[in-house]
């Protein structure tokens, strides 16, 4: 079956940020059953830890109403709210009522904070269903962001951004130069998440500068990995 999902210049940020775009269409095989070390899954899809209670449930009422108010030019919409609801209801139609839609769905609709464990399920919900290198890489680099709810901090993440923009810049720039270094690569990272969070209109010269920094600091983290693995010479 072909898939409404289209690929698209932002497909990076949907592990951190919480949009909607893919690349292409589901596997045929079904969720996806590989690690990040490409061993296969064995269990299903969980809840992570904290992801209970009601505002992360959904009712059969909640799921039937999303699939009667769904129609196909959802993609269309230009009013937000529409166009959540129709992507919600794509992701029904196409992969059923299985663990995985509910979750992205109920991440979409919790209106708190959420936390690293959290966006890390997102990323695997969306990497079981779309088994693709770019959900693959997204999932990845999902478990090296800092937890968003790092101590000292309460208020949620668009409050800190709107009160204190530079603060939040300068948070983004240290968590990565203490892992990669001070680098111009960082900062083309932190200004553009900036950017992207204030709702600020990006070009396309951006998006490309973002992505190639981001691939760059993906193969550092790529060749770290390697040299861990590698035996010390006698």
């Amino acid at each position: 079956m072909k898939s409404i999902f289209k690929s698209s210049k932002f497909f990076y940020l949907a592990f951190l940020l919480g949009l909607l775009p893919f690349f292409g269409c589901g596997s045929d095989d079904g969720p996806v059953n590989e690690t990040l070390s490409g061993e296969l899954i064995i269990e299903g899809f969980k809840f992570p830890a904290g992801a209970s209670g009601p505002l992360w449930q959904l009712s059969d009422a909640d799921i039937a109403e999303i699939l009667e108010s769904h129609s196909a030019d959802w993609h269309l919409r230009e009013d937000k709210e529409w166009y959540k609801k129709g992507y919600h209801g794509q992701l029904l139609k196409q992969f059923g009522d299985i663990p995985e839609v509910r979750y992205l769905i109920a991440f979409d609709r919790h209106p708190g904070q959420k936390t690293r464990e959290q966006f890390i399920a997102k990323s695997e919900a969306l990497h079981r269903l779309f088994r693709q290198e770019e959900t693959l890489e997204a999932l990845r680099q999902t478990t090296k962001i800092p937890d968003p709810t790092k101590p000292g901090r309460s208020e949620p993440e668009h409050e800190w951004i709107a009160r204190d923009p530079q603060g939040y810049y300068e948070y983004q720039v240290k968590s990565r130069i203490k892992r990669y270094g001070d680098i111009p690569e960082v900062y083309t990272v932190a200004s553009f998440l900036l950017k992207f969070k204030q709702g600020a209109k990006l070009t396309g010269a951006e998006v490309r500068a973002y992505k190639a920094a981001l691939a760059h600091l993906s193969n550092l983290d790529a060749q770290r990995e390697g040299k861990q693995g590698e035996e010390p010479d006698d």
